[in-house]
């Protein structure tokens, strides 16, 4: 399908929403379930919508694609409307090249038609036997059964049946539930299809695998209203005297919704692309799409919940209906337990990996040079440390990959370096070979004056230099704003003292990043600080290796009268918050890079898996490994976010923090779920009898380090709440 440029998008979103909210007010929430329940209602709605073109959507590529249907759905979701949008793009989808239902399409696109669809599931699972001409069977939890005029029935992966409504042998029941309107009990004795439809090659999964992102994607709708509504109501509700998001409780709280929002967000356009541009992966990435979010959904309901309180328990308030939805949409045409079985069966069994990003031709030759290159010359290597293959990445021009080419990069775009990152673990390489020189080189691309850049981003792009962060001190991790390190100017020389804690590379490092207090008046903490870059040879540097939890070394440096050259001042004076800011976003989303490691690690313990025909074999290790399977494709597709807006200049200082909360978290899953699954020999260090190949005990002790590195994940949840949803601090 060819989508519609993201104008247009835009432009298909805002009529819908106009319309539906017309039809739906939010102010009348209290209605909702009568309004979901009466026939002449959901019809004159259906009618509006079939004016708009809405039920013409799956029909045509003119209409767009998964995109588009997504983005109607968000918006029906939103407000909650009852409407047969999912049905007539699921009839669409299922009959537009079929010329023997051409007359019921055409009534479906007027809004005179609705089928009501029965899809089979594990739970409920509905299959029709042929007896004589006719059908028998029941189906149960069927939606707008009473309203339809046609149920159409996916009876196997390769027929479709399609039944009157009121044929006398088509019995249904109305079986009250969370949903409006009422969910159905259908009973087929010896009934005649007026359709009986062999279905193409993959047509079952694709009908399937869209109706549950359809419902998915008005979930999310459902899901952004309420979140929207309790981030205000944070604001606004006072309790013991202050509003009650200013209780760290409450915005870590939000803060977990707004990074299971983001992750479901990234995964459905993720999935919608996939199949838009027939990526031959859309079925998996559908799969991991649909498990993510179907469980995230559910629970940022639960918590949005939590906070409104008994406020949000009557049924005059949206958020309780939201609740309804929410727990309907994402549950009715299928189930996580199912689907991430299924997705693991696909890994386990028939040994599928997370699909490489499509870069296009020159994109993807591109990324096999890279995959060989790392594999061949960099493996044949005997010095394997960082600092080697820091150089071996400078040599073949792979530092400065992603840096503009105005400072000598390749300009390459934020899929590149992502395959790029997973070439690198893929070939078992010390990843901060690469990652050590993208903090100081974004930061002096921004920041830095001519002399600087000229000086420094070649030197850095060859790997000639190395720089270490000299951010936290024994008084001040997370809490930048009060660090004590001096910097006072004397004539044309800094005179720096302090010291600087866990420091990772300074023993080996040429330079270090280092932030000072240039201003010990100022009024605002953060206000007074530069940041300067200090030789680590400099006289008056003392560094004190120590050993870490993940098997390397970190430092703590002493400065006693340090003294270095005035324009060694990176930016303004007392200017170096923005830039420490803009500095930390990059290695927050570089914490949020170290999925290509998670995603290497869970491809070893694949393999595992798959050496014991016992496990390999257990549904609940496969459904284990299908859920950590879609948390992985959610966090890559986070990653990319921030490679995305530092792309184009930005700083991802949000999206950087949601990233590297889900991901350093995601690898700590990853490590629980490995001793969970293969035992105790996981904790064999490398080289041990037994020991799991890809050294999964490692990764285990590394995990705390990305959780705690470049800021805690408390840290990080303070700043989502506070920057991003503007809660009170």
């Amino acid at each position: 399908m060819a989508n519609l440029s993201n104008q247009e998008r835009e432009m298909l979103r805002q009529s819908i929403r106009a319309l539906v909210t017309r039809f739906c007010p939010l102010d009348q929430m209290g209605e909702a379930a009568k309004r979901g329940n009466n026939p002449t209602l959901f019809m004159e709605l259906n009618n509006l919508l079939a004016k708009q073109g809405a039920l013409q959507m799956g029909s045509d590529t003119a209409y767009g694609g998964w995109l588009e249907c997504c983005a109607i759905l968000e918006e029906i979701g939103r407000v909650g409307a009852t409407t047969s949008v999912v049905s007539a793009i699921l009839t669409n989808l299922a009959l537009r090249e079929n010329n023997d239902t051409e007359q019921l399409i055409t009534t479906v696109w007027e809004g005179k038609s609705v089928l009501s669809w029965v899809l089979p599931l594990e739970q409920n699972s509905t299959k029709l036997t042929q007896q004589n001409d006719g059908y028998c069977g029941n189906a149960e939890c069927v939606e707008h059964a009473v309203i339809c005029s046609h149920v159409a029935v996916l009876n196997n992966d390769s027929e479709l049946l399609i039944f009157k409504r009121d044929d006398e042998n088509v019995s249904i029941a109305t079986t009250p539930s969370l949903s409006y309107p009422d969910w159905s009990s259908v009973a087929f004795n010896n009934a005649r299809p007026v359709f009986k439809i062999k279905l193409q090659e993959d047509k079952f999964e694709q009908l399937r695998s869209f109706a549950r992102l359809a419902k998915i994607a008005q979930a999310l709708g459902a899901t952004e209203r309420g979140f929207e509504l309790v981030t205000d109501y944070a604001k606004e509700r006072h309790q013991f005297g202050q509003p009650i998001g200013r209780f760290q409780a409450v915005q870590h709280k939000l803060a977990n919704n707004a990074i299971s929002i983001a992750g479901v967000r990234k995964s459905l356009e993720s999935a919608a692309i996939a199949y838009d541009t027939n990526n031959p992966d859309w079925y998996l990435q559908t799969l991991a799409a649909y498990t993510y979010a179907s469980t995230a959904l559910r629970q940022v309901a639960l918590e949005n919940h939590h906070v409104f309180g008994a406020i949000g328990y009557s049924e005059e308030h949206e958020v309780a209906h939201q609740f309804k939805h929410i727990h309907t949409d994402s549950i009715v045409f299928d189930s996580p337990l199912v689907t991430s079985e299924a997705l693991g069966s696909l890994i386990i069994e028939d040994g599928k990996s997370l699909p490489d990003y499509d870069l296009g031709e020159a994109g993807n030759a591109k990324h096999e040079k890279i995959r060989h290159c790392l594999k061949t010359r960099w493996a044949s290597q005997q010095d394997q440390s960082e600092g080697a293959f820091r150089q071996f990445l400078g040599k073949e021009n792979l530092i400065s990959f992603a840096w503009p080419k105005a400072y000598g990069g390749s300009a390459a775009t934020p899929m590149e370096e992502m395959a790029l990152l997973e070439a690198i673990e893929e070939a078992n390489a010390p990843e901060t070979g690469y990652f050590a020189s993208q903090i100081q080189a974004h930061a002096l691309i921004h920041f830095g004056s001519d002399t600087q850049k000229a000086h420094y981003l070649p030197k850095l792009a060859t790997g000639e230099i190395s720089f270490c962060l000299g951010y936290s001190e024994p008084g001040s991790g997370s809490d930048l704003a009060s660090l004590r390190t001096t910097a006072t100017l004397d004539g044309d020389e800094w005179v720096i003292n302090g010291e600087k804690i866990w420091t990772t590379l300074a023993e080996t490092s040429d330079y270090i990043w280092l932030a000072a207090r240039t201003d010990p008046q100022a009024n605002v903490a953060h206000a007074g600080i530069s940041v300067f870059i200090v030789p680590m040879n400099a006289e008056g540097i003392t560094v004190r290796p120590s050993m870490a939890l993940y098997g390397k070394t970190f430092c703590h440096e002493f400065l006693d009268n340090v003294r270095i050259p005035k324009e060694n001042l990176v930016g303004e004076l007392n200017g170096g918050w923005k830039i420490l800011m803009a500095a930390l976003a990059i290695e927050r989303a570089i914490m949020g890079g170290y999925v290509s490691k998670v995603r290497q690690k869970f491809n070893f313990l694949c393999c595992a898996i798959r050496a014991d025909k016992k496990l390999a074999s257990s549904s609940i290790v496969k459904s284990r490994v299908g859920i950590l399977a879609a948390e992985i494709e959610t966090s890559r597709r986070l990653y990319l976010s921030c490679l995305e807006i530092t792309e184009t200049g930005g700083v991802p200082i949000l999206e950087a923090a949601i990233s590297g909360v889900f991901t350093s978290e995601l690898m700590e899953r990853l490590g629980e779920a490995a001793l969970d699954i293969l035992g105790p020999k996981v904790l064999l260090s490398k080289g041990s009898d037994g020991s799991i190949l890809g050294d999964l005990e490692q990764m285990l002790r590394h995990s705390i380090m990305l959780v705690v590195g470049g800021g805690t994940n408390e840290i990080q949840r303070n700043l989502i709440a506070q920057r991003g949803l503007q809660l009170p601090r």
